[in-house]
């Protein structure tokens, strides 16, 4: 009767661990899904674009456009990334942010003949004088290869866009 009685204690408390855990992982991952859909909210600003996508983009322009080719390899890439996600939300409505995996898209990053990381291009559309009819095509505003901050970003989208001035500690050169 004792070994049945310590068998029944034993079964209890094991029984009350798993609650115990259970209770734990739910709690876990259900804080662990609210932060990876604040996460994802933050990334909805910013398109992750193969080079067909952008092919489509640079034709439909409703509003300018920021690429950043990166790297998933590239300390730089990843340090900027946030600052990148947090410019396109402060610019939603007027700039269309998106993002293209050089490694992906080795064509599209040889044709917009990307050869540092991160690059940023600032592109907007251009109507050919004398082509009203015409599509309008694609005119680069500005191209920047490295890290920049999330003020700087916003900064040349101003001034490249939106005839602001140039962010301070930036050159035209």
């Amino acid at each position: 009767m004792f070994s049945s009685k310590y068998s029944l204690c034993f079964i209890f408390v094991a029984l009350l661990q798993a609650t115990v855990v259970d209770s734990f992982a739910i709690n876990h991952l259900s804080s662990h899904r609210q932060s990876t859909s604040l996460a994802a909210d933050i990334q909805k600003a910013v398109k992750d674009v193969r080079g067909a996508d952008l092919e489509v983009m640079m034709q439909e322009w409703d509003q300018p456009l920021v690429l950043d080719a990166f790297a998933t390899w590239c300390g730089p890439c990843l340090q900027m990334a946030p600052d990148f996600e947090e410019a396109a939300k402060d610019l939603e409505g007027r700039v269309r942010f998106c993002k293209m995996d050089v490694d992906k898209e080795e064509n599209m990053a040889a044709r917009l003949q990307i050869n540092g990381l991160p690059t940023l291009l600032f592109l907007d559309k251009h109507q050919p004088e004398g082509d009203e009819e015409g599509a309008p095509q694609a005119a680069l505003k500005g191209r920047i290869e490295g890290a920049l901050t999330k003020d700087l970003i916003v900064g040349l989208c101003e001034h490249y866009f939106f005839d602001g001035p140039l962010p301070e500690g930036m050159s035209m050169a």
